[in-house]
């Protein structure tokens, strides 16, 4: 999962971060207390390069538990929301006031991280994070990058983001690409993952709204 820093580096950590400024005429995600989106979940075997394995569906609930932050455009509120068997768990998502990001938290006590950021142009990068904790030994490169030009699935007009994690050897051991449509949410998740070889990339999950309600 993303995580670049919101306000502050993780410690041990190089960062920068630089979220572009095209800004969507409708939020990127409605947050407001009920709101709900329904979700096929599927499984893939990675190791055997990326077979389908199982689906199931989940659901996605916005409580009305709040929490706020200051950030760098103003207060940050984070809608805690509940997701089982889904991507997001049980944490809390936030829209920028500028409404150019995403951000994560996963738990109140946690530090907020950056999910997902608008482009204004193709292939941008967001922002980037070192990590020299989890393996000392070899570091790795967190990277967010944005498109400014619309992929349309399932009938919704989504922007794009793609954040891959590159270890040492510049082998990248993970991608995430996240598809959301402006006034509708998180359309679509796509996690690729390394095989136990560490030489492969393949599908590990995906996660595709089905219904939803927002306000």
């Amino acid at each position: 999962m993303m995580i670049l820093p919101f306000i502050a580096a993780v410690v041990a950590c190089n960062t920068k971060n630089n979220i572009s400024t095209g800004v969507p005429s409708q939020p990127l995600i409605p947050l407001a207390a009920n709101n709900s989106w329904t979700y096929t979940d599927s499984i893939f075997d990675n190791n055997n390069g990326g077979k389908f394995d199982s689906a199931y569906q989940g659901t996605m609930l916005v409580t009305s538990n709040t929490t706020s932050l200051q950030g760098t455009s103003g207060v940050v509120v984070f809608y805690q929301v509940t997701d089982p068997t889904g991507w997001f768990g049980n944490s809390y998502l936030a829209v920028d006031p500028t409404n150019t990001a995403v951000y994560g938290l996963d738990s109140v006590n946690g530090t907020a991280y950056v999910l997902f950021g608008t482009a204004t142009s193709d292939g941008a990068e967001l922002g980037q994070s070192v990590d020299n904790v989890t393996n000392p030994s070899c570091a790795l490169t967190y990277t967010l990058y944005g498109w400014s030009s619309s992929v349309v699935i399932n009938g919704h007009t989504c922007l794009r983001n793609i954040q891959t994690t590159v270890n040492c050897n510049n082998f990248t051991t993970e991608q995430i690409n996240t598809y959301i449509a402006p006034g509708v949410g998180v359309v679509r998740i796509e996690d690729y993952e390394s095989d136990s070889t560490k030489t492969h990339l393949n599908l590990s999950y995906t996660q595709t709204l089905g219904n939803y309600s927002v306000q």
